[in-house]
């Protein structure tokens, strides 16, 4: 299988946003956001970085139900990161590890910049079992 994995051009953002509801997924992509996503012969996976402040925050992380367990999250993922120095996302517990394999760690909720803590609140009283988590690139010398 021949996957291919690219930054969504701004123009293409409505295909996503029909991906997403397609597979009746929360939140919708806006052309402000870097969308990324994962093709085959059609496309099978999406995430997006949104710019909350000054803050890169991951959100709408989805791969079609054919298509899991394959990889091709984990591959998504890397290629939203890689220029990435610091990104923030709330990951549902089930699924913590795949992003720390990334490279993402675990951090108290009371650590997050203010905008992104008010947003964690907000998912948590919406009974999302999800925790705050962060990549933090790091810099060799």
């Amino acid at each position: 299988m021949q996957l291919s994995c690219y930054r969504l051009p701004e123009i293409q953002t409505p295909l996503v946003n029909k991906f997403y509801q397609a597979n009746r997924v929360r939140g919708r992509a806006t052309k402000q956001d870097t969308v990324w996503v994962t093709k085959s012969s059609e496309l099978i996976a999406a995430c997006r970085i949104q710019n909350v402040e000054q803050y890169a925050f991951l959100s709408t992380v989805f791969v079609a139900t054919a298509y899991r367990g394959q990889g091709v999250a984990k591959r998504l993922l890397l290629c939203a990161i890689e220029s990435q120095e610091c990104v923030y996302t709330f990951a549902y517990r089930t699924i913590a590890p795949l992003y720390s394999q990334l490279n993402f760690v675990e951090i108290d909720q009371l650590t997050l910049p203010t905008v992104l803590r008010e947003k964690f609140v907000n998912y948590t009283n919406q009974g999302r079992e999800i925790i705050a988590m962060c990549f933090q690139r790091t810099v060799h010398t």
